[in-house]
């Protein structure tokens, strides 16, 4: 048995004895994972208008989102920052700007307003980024709840702890939290609104940043519309695609996602 299976064996047996009847078999908690993955219940290739506010003397401000599997292209609708793009493709992010001879790379921990990132809107799905160390059922006064402590699978994570907070019976996260090598908190996401129609997802997210003593951003979404995006949007080479998102976005030609 390789050390991360020992290891997961070992977080199950010491969460089983240490919680007791409230402690979740791997099976099922696996299963839930899956069914309130907020990365994943979102559709998989979609068009969204948001805004996006932090402190109230900064304002909110608007920005469109394109999304297909894993990649995301940002467009920013702010006049004063019309015709700036942000791409994100294959794990990494680049920033297109008026006038730039080429895109920029960013790291892929680049802030939009309010100190927010694009993991943190749109998140990567938790099973792909994460493994399971226990899972325990717990209750507050919304009823039944689901604690899930998560250990990034790769040690370059950003955030190599999570803990993933569930309402069971609706199958929707009501909480995650993120954290540091060493333990400490880091950032808090709040879920809140789900759709109900359509594929679900959060129409408000409310994050709090405990590294810059709680500041908080949130996220609306005033508007997603699930349909095919085309890959061409992602091409760093040739901005037709994009070009023609300033023109008429959803008159924009769609081919099937990548």
């Amino acid at each position: 048995m390789s050390v991360r299976l020992k290891k997961r064996a070992r977080s199950w047996a010491v969460a089983a004895i240490a919680l007791g009847t409230g402690a979740l078999e791997p099976r099922d908690a696996q299963t839930l994972l899956h069914q309130s993955d907020a990365g994943r219940l979102a559709p998989a290739a979609f068009r969204a208008r948001l805004t996006v506010s932090g402190p109230p003397s900064k304002g909110a401000h608007e920005i469109e989102v394109w999304r297909s599997d894993e990649s995301m292209l940002v467009r920013f609708l702010d006049a004063k920052e019309r015709g700036k793009f942000l791409v994100r493709r294959e794990g990494e992010q680049w920033l297109i700007a008026p006038g730039a001879r080429k895109p920029v790379r960013l790291k892929t921990s680049y802030r939009l307003y309010g100190g927010v990132t694009l993991e943190e809107i749109w998140s990567v799905p938790l099973e792909k980024t994460y493994t399971i160390a226990s899972a325990a059922r717990t209750s507050d006064e919304g009823g039944d709840l689901v604690v899930f402590d998560l250990d990034a699978v790769s040690e370059h994570a950003l955030f190599p702890h999570a803990r993933y907070v569930v309402r069971e019976r609706a199958k929707r996260p009501v909480r995650a939290t993120y954290s540091l090598r060493s333990g400490r908190e880091a950032i808090v996401i709040e879920f809140f609104d789900w759709s109900t129609l359509g594929a679900p997802y959060a129409r408000r997210v409310v994050l709090s940043d405990l590294l810059r003593r709680g500041a908080k951003s949130e996220v609306s979404v005033l508007e997603l519309e699930e349909r095919p995006v085309p890959s061409a949007l992602f091409d760093l080479d040739d901005a037709s695609a994009r070009n023609a998102l300033n023109a008429s976005p959803l008159a924009l030609n769609a081919s099937p996602p990548r």
